[in-house]
């Protein structure tokens, strides 16, 4: 998906049921330039997105539930990007918060 820039619903689906894991892919597919990149980085927050959109109920792994990864990649994108791309960041960030505190 972060190198074709689309992505399915079968896509977001399968995104939705992995929580944490998601970040560790990404992580292993991804380098530092490839995620800072700012059409990249749109993607992979999508992605960040989809996979905690329901972690309450979706993500089939208990402890991926818990943004561990997610969080510190996060914090780790905030700290290499700018402007706009930082706000994306920050509002992902307080989505997946709001999110597995049970808003979802």
């Amino acid at each position: 998906m972060t190198t074709t820039h689309v992505h399915s619903s079968f896509d977001e689906k399968s995104f939705s049921r992995f929580g944490d894991m998601t970040s560790v892919a990404l992580l292993q597919s991804l380098n530092e330039n490839e995620m800072t990149n700012p059409q990249i980085l749109g993607d992979v927050l999508s992605i960040i997105r989809s996979a905690f959109g329901c972690p309450s109920r979706c993500v089939v792994v208990w402890d991926d539930r818990k943004p561990r990864v997610t969080l510190l990649l996060l914090d780790h994108l905030r700290d290499h990007t700018r402007g706009p791309s930082q706000l994306a960041v920050d509002e992902t960030k307080k989505f997946v918060i709001q999110q597995v505190n049970g808003t979802d």
